[in-house]
């Protein structure tokens, strides 16, 4: 089955774009939301943040670092033009595996064959 794609999703270089910008666009959310809870007055514990919105910060911010690097590394890995290689690594390998089972269809094929030349010389 071929997967349904956003049109910008088959160039790495634009996906690497994509995510980096979802990524950046989390940190500043992140940073909003700091914002808002110090401009509230919300945030005037004075051992600082619960463990609730410590761990949903630390979430934040790790989850957007990750999109940043993994869209760096698609734009990275996209001007190396190792998207080509790729996809014609995966062709050969679906070539193979194609095959692969054509060959044992026919080996099927062969030993019911067989199986039946025995059933019928009996």
């Amino acid at each position: 089955l071929k997967r349904l794609t956003f049109p910008a999703h088959d160039n790495w270089i634009l996906r690497g774009f994509m995510y980096t910008f979802i990524g950046i666009i989390g940190m500043e959310q992140d940073v909003a939301i700091k914002v808002e809870d110090i401009a509230s007055g919300t945030s005037s514990n004075i051992l600082g943040p619960d463990y609730g919105n410590l761990f949903a910060s630390l979430l934040m911010a790790i989850t957007t670092w990750i999109m940043v690097g993994v869209g760096v590394l698609y734009m990275v890995l996209g001007m190396m033009c190792l998207q080509t290689w790729y996809e014609r690594l995966e062709k050969e390998y679906q070539k193979k595996v194609e095959d692969w089972k054509r060959k044992k269809k026919r080996e099927r094929e062969i030993v019911k064959e067989k199986e039946e030349y025995v059933k019928y010389e009996k």
